[in-house]
């Protein structure tokens, strides 16, 4: 059984390692994207920025922490940008529109 637990903890390490890398790689797609001037509607856009939300959402179940507990903590810093009239939140509603969003999907 020592086997079977240490090459479940091996597994473990090498899909978080291969997160971060898809998350690295992910960001810097999404950064050249940007550079380059790409349009909202763009799928290759809209395919990089769902790549780095799943994940995010993998990778902290990987880490222990389930999903329900990352929604919690997302709605928790809307809820404080919102109270704090954070700027993307007062120049734009972001904040109050992420939180619809949310609200209403569940």
């Amino acid at each position: 059984m020592r086997l079977d637990k240490s090459s479940d903890v091996t597994k473990n390490i090498r899909i978080i390692e291969w997160m971060k890398t898809e998350m690295l790689m992910s960001v810097g797609d999404l950064f050249n994207l940007i550079f380059k001037g790409v349009k909202p509607l763009d799928e290759a856009l809209q395919d990089t920025l769902a790549n780095i939300i799943m994940i995010t959402y993998l990778l902290a179940k990987r880490l222990g922490i389930n999903f329900k507990e990352i929604d919690y903590k997302v709605k928790e810093k809307i809820k404080i940008g919102i109270g704090e009239n954070h700027s993307v939140e007062r120049w734009y509603g972001d904040l109050t529109n992420l939180k619809e969003h949310l609200d209403n999907r569940e």
